[in-house]
């Protein structure tokens, strides 16, 4: 025999006696498999029946003294130990105890260099027995008379370690307004879900629902949904796409719309449109203003004889009056240039006067005598400083009373020419300061604080009790907003106290309209829309159950409604994002 040929036999026998090791073909080592105790279930944290894997050489036969590696790999839970050796037999056992969340668990068996290494037993936890009951969706919900609710209402059955358990019976009442449940019961499904569906009553009003579980004495989840009306856009809309829009006045055939900051273009331009026989709007003419940035407020005045309007932003800011004698082409009377904000407009001893907010610095109400502006003369007459922590947003005169709305300094009720304390336009007197004020800017004001705007109800019987508040909160243009709408009871002004509350969920309100005759008021609610709510009668509480409609005119993503007036039996709504709308009203 050769060298060659020796050292080939050599090599040749030394790789036979290799052949079991890990890097060679497992099946030359044998086999492990699965002997018993897959597929097993149980309650959740429970010790299962052991797992028992069999390792076999080549030939089949068990193989006794190999080690097997245990872990869990899905699940939790635990499995001891974590190896054990194979017997006589070739078993090899390890116990695993399920962890606590219900569903499929997973531990593996492993034994390298072995065929069919590793392998995984599957278990199932099963969720242990009732133990909670919880609201899993579609409260707060809104929906049309006899309509049903846009979501199901849902709960969840949970046992003690937060795992759904299905196949419990939940059931359904309704513990007060009307309506109808689809069924007086359902079953939680193998998430531990249950859910209704709810048909609303044919009236406007709350409805509350209530969910309980036998076996859970003493639980229960509440619902409340609301049965309201519906707006509908009659016309207009998606017409100013190169500015954002602000404040409106509608009068005599014709509406105005005014303008804010910067899109496409400057928020100074006066939107005028003709109204058709029908209240539509279609636009026929722009009126802008040199040298400012936003229109802010914009009234015609009682006699629909003059345009006015207040102008904020660059060196033209002030308040300017037009004549209207050409409705659709207002021609330029007068003005008075002031760094003003906002402004309203009122009659006092056969006067008119304009009211306007004077901010940022040294804020005040000015009190401007229009009577001579087709003179081309403005005049103010009086002013009354307000403390310097954010200054004057709206303001709002009636019957010789004016309310000043002043952020966290609240509201200022002063007296121009109602009486009580000798006051006038040209010598405002305060009669009193609701709320709390913020001294160095500190403390807590009442009512909400970031006090916006107002309205001084006077219902069709006379009563003259609520003030509705307007709170503006943070908010982004186009997209997001924030602020209730407060209820106060001011029949005694020295003890005013909040009664009522109103709350739209993702959106914040900023003007309002009220219809005094049918007891409505209409709230301009930013991303939120347009809101109206029943002020009829006694108001106290949470005045979600007072919906009557609610709509975004631009729908999602296109709407933050600025103002709303009621006009002719329509509702028209000044959109900064969508333009300009006309509205059919609940």
């Amino acid at each position: 025999m050769s060298r060659v040929s020796f050292r080939l036999l050599a090599l040749a026998a030394t790789l036979s006696a290799c052949g079991g090791d890990a890097g060679g073909d497992p099946s030359d080592a044998g086999t492990l498999a699965i002997e018993a105790g897959d597929g097993q279930s149980q309650l959740v944290g429970t010790a299962l029946v052991p797992f028992q894997v069999k390792v076999t050489d080549v030939n089949g036969a068990p193989k006794a003294g190999v080690t097997v590696a245990w872990a869990v790999q899905l699940g939790g839970g635990s499995v001891t130990p974590s190896s054990s050796v194979t017997d006589a037999t070739g078993i090899a056992e390890a116990v695993a105890t399920l962890g606590l969340s219900s569903g499929a668990q997973h531990v593996r068996a492993s034994a390298p260099g072995y065929a069919g290494s590793p392998v995984t037993f599957v278990s199932a936890g099963l969720p242990d027995a009732p133990a909670t009951l919880e609201l899993g969706g579609g409260d707060g919900q809104t929906g049309g008379f006899g309509a049903g609710l846009p979501q199901p209402l849902k709960v969840r059955v949970l046992d003690q370690y937060a795992n759904g358990v299905p196949a419990v019976t939940v059931d359904w009442a309704i513990a007060a307004g009307g309506g109808a449940l689809a069924a007086a019961t359902s079953v939680t499904s193998a998430t531990g879900e249950a859910t209704m569906n709810l048909t609303l009553p044919n009236a406007p009003g709350s409805v509350t629902i209530e969910a309980t579980v036998a076996a859970l004495a003493g639980q229960k989840v509440s619902f409340t949904a609301t049965a309201a009306g519906s707006f509908a856009v009659r016309a207009g809309g998606n017409n100013v796409p190169e500015r954002y829009g602000s404040d409106l006045w509608v009068a005599n055939g014709y509406a105005y719309t005014g303008t804010w900051g910067f899109r496409g273009q400057p928020g100074n331009a006066v939107k005028i449109w003709a109204l058709s026989p029908s209240g539509a709007p279609s636009l026929v003419n722009t009126l802008t203003v040199a040298n400012v940035g936003t229109i802010s407020d914009i009234e015609v005045s009682p006699d629909g004889a003059w345009l006015v309007f207040t102008t904020e932003g660059g060196g033209g800011a002030g308040i300017y009056v037009y004549s209207l004698a050409n409705k659709a082409n207002p021609t330029f009377l007068a003005s008075s240039p002031n760094s003003l904000h906002t402004g309203a407009l009122a009659t006092i001893g056969g006067k008119l006067y304009a009211f306007a907010a004077k901010n940022p610095s040294n804020p005040a109400l000015v009190i401007y005598d229009l009577s001579a502006a087709a003179s081309g003369t403005i005049t103010p007459v009086g002013t009354y400083a307000i403390p310097p922590y954010y200054g004057i947003h709206d303001t709002f005169v009636r019957d010789g009373l004016a309310f000043v709305f002043a952020w966290d300094e609240g509201v200022f009720v002063l007296d121009v020419g109602d009486g009580r304390a000798g006051g006038s336009p040209a010598n405002p007197v305060l009669v009193k300061q609701l709320g709390t004020p913020q001294a160095g800017g500190g403390g807590t004001p009442r009512f909400g604080g970031q006090t916006h705007n107002g309205w001084w109800y006077h219902s069709p019987t006379g009563e003259k009790k609520y003030l509705f508040l307007g709170e503006e909160g943070p908010g982004i243009v186009g997209s997001a907003s924030s602020g209730d709408i407060h209820v106060v009871d001011i029949s005694d002004l020295n003890n005013a106290t909040e009664v009522a509350t109103y709350h739209l969920n993702g959106a914040g309100a900023h003007n309002f309209w009220v219809d005094e005759q049918r007891q409505i008021l209409y709230a301009a609610y930013y991303n939120g829309g347009v809101v109206a709510l029943d002020i009829s009668g006694t108001l106290s509480g949470n005045l979600a159950g007072r919906e009557l409609g609610r709509l975004q005119p631009g729908g999602a993503g296109n709407t933050y409604v600025w103002g709303v007036m009621l006009y002719n039996g329509s509702l028209y709504v000044s959109d900064m994002i969508s333009g300009f709308w006309q509205l059919e009203t609940p």
